[in-house]
């Protein structure tokens, strides 16, 4: 390392009397003197007195070999200390936050799943309770159509229409042996022997199960007649229709005749009744004959609606002779 030097400059000047002359020349002097070793300890004296002082450092305290570091106070430590410490606090306190709503909002979800699973499960239920209900109404109803259809009824052939099955009691909307045709069942009686009947002794028949002799209203019903009864050409079948007086026709309920399917028009005479022969043509098929000459004859009665739990498939198999 190289010694520091130290410049100086003196200039001496005559005097005259005390006053300096114009021409007078000036004597510069200069001189160069090493710094010697006493320097060099009084400033490493100051340098460490510095050092031990209980105030905050400046750049007069900093020795040439430690230009680049500062002392750190312990105030200063403390501070970092209480600094660190709150930090690691604070990220503690974050931990236990994030933690906590973690767990809570996974208790959440699960309520919230089983609360939605709950409702699904009573929507469903209300669903199959509106339908129960709806079934109810429907029996219900079916059972109160049933029992008006009795009450109006002085006999009521129960034993025709319900039979006793291992999986219960099980009912039919027409009596056995009936065919359905519509809203309405049909029974063709082809006697056998001496089983034959006047239009009266037709018509007690039928009443038997709660029934009249067919009233037929329309060209359907007597091609659905027609197409029962085509199977002896040589007899034909009362229905319900008979004359009241002359040229006057009734059907058994009352109501008078609108249109009629005669094979060659109605002979007007006093208690004369009308049967349906088999015919090819269903349009040309009614005959008026005598009410006390026997024949066989058609019952109609008004199907019969049962609550499901009671209903059965009707048999559509053909009447037994």
């Amino acid at each position: 390392m190289e010694e520091e030097l130290c410049y100086s400059t003196v200039i001496f000047k005559p005097r005259d009397n005390g006053k300096p002359t114009e021409s007078e020349e000036t004597v510069l002097y200069a001189e160069v003197k090493r710094l010697d070793s006493t320097l060099h300890t009084t400033l490493e004296t100051s340098a460490a007195q510095c050092s031990t002082k209980e105030f905050l450092p400046t750049k007069d305290c900093l020795t040439e070999e430690e230009g680049s570091s500062t002392p750190v106070s312990p105030a200063c430590r403390r501070a970092a200390v209480f600094l660190g410490l709150l930090c690691f606090l604070l990220v503690a306190a974050v931990t236990a936050v994030s933690i906590f709503h973690y767990i809570h909002m996974s208790k959440y979800n699960n309520i919230l799943a089983q609360q939605t699973k709950e409702r699904a499960d009573n929507l469903q239920s209300l669903e199959v309770l509106k339908q129960e209900k709806a079934r109810l109404m429907t029996n219900s109803q079916q059972m109160n159509s049933t029992l008006d259809f009795i009450i109006h009824r002085s006999r009521f052939p129960v034993d025709k229409y319900c039979q006793s099955t291992g999986n219960g009691v099980r009912c039919t909307p027409c009596p056995q042996n009936w065919i359905q045709n519509g809203s309405s069942c049909y029974y063709f009686r082809r006697p056998t022997g001496n089983v034959w009947k006047t239009w009266k002794e037709s018509q007690e028949y039928c009443e038997e199960y709660g029934a009249h002799l067919a009233i037929i209203d329309s060209e359907g019903e007597q091609e659905f007649i027609n197409q029962h009864t085509n199977f002896d050409q040589r007899y034909g079948y009362w229905i319900g229709l008979s004359e009241k007086t002359e040229k006057t026709w009734v059907w058994i309920n009352g109501a008078q005749l609108e249109k009629g399917f005669w094979v060659t028009g109605p002979l007007e005479r006093y208690m004369y009744c009308v049967l349906s022969m088999p015919s090819k043509d269903p349009q040309k098929s009614w005959k008026s004959e005598s009410c006390f000459s026997s024949n066989k004859w058609i019952c109609e009665v008004e199907v019969l609606t049962w609550p499901t739990f009671l209903q059965v498939q009707q048999n559509h198999s053909n009447p037994s002779i």
